[in-house]
């Protein structure tokens, strides 16, 4: 299951293998597309398949998400990938630690393209360092309009 950084990578052009992914991520790296129709080729020779993910997944992807204070971070693509590769029961091939943050709560393998990869699986906690109060996933303090410090503490 690629996203959209393999393809910035160039994983599918670099080997023979068959890869899938989604509507969504096609139309995000459309730019690549445009340049000179590899990824079209890709998918007319039968290596790469885009599939939409059942909505019975994107739901528990994004429960899932929310609760690993992820989502605010997780674009409507990155959700979709990670919702097909649990359909699938497939890895996913990215370098965003989002979406291998949650594909790892979610039981899923993640292969990084250019980075080490994620080390440590573990939940987002989000808090105000105005009010001092742990606040709900998000960008600034309901409370006060400060801007949210987050840290990733171990897995629950």
């Amino acid at each position: 299951m690629l996203d959209a950084s393999a393809f910035y990578a160039g994983v599918p052009f670099g080997s023979l293998e068959s890869y899938c992914t989604t509507p969504q991520i096609y139309d995000e790296i459309s730019h690549i597309k445009k340049r000179q129709d590899a990824i079209g080729t890709l998918v007319n020779l039968g290596r790469l398949a885009i599939y939409s993910p059942d909505h019975m997944y994107v739901k528990q992807v994004l429960g899932f998400a929310q609760r690993a204070g992820d989502r605010p971070q997780l674009s409507e693509a990155d959700i979709s990938v990670i919702a097909l590769a649990l359909q699938m029961k497939q890895s996913i091939i990215t370098d965003d630690y989002a979406i291998s943050n949650t594909a790892r709560h979610l039981g899923l393998s993640v292969f990084p393209v250019m980075t080490s990869g994620v080390k440590t699986v573990g939940i987002w906690r989000y808090r105000c360092p105005a009010c001092r109060t742990q606040r709900p996933p998000g960008r600034i303090c309901s409370i006060c309009g400060s801007v949210l410090r987050k840290k990733l503490v171990n897995r629950d």
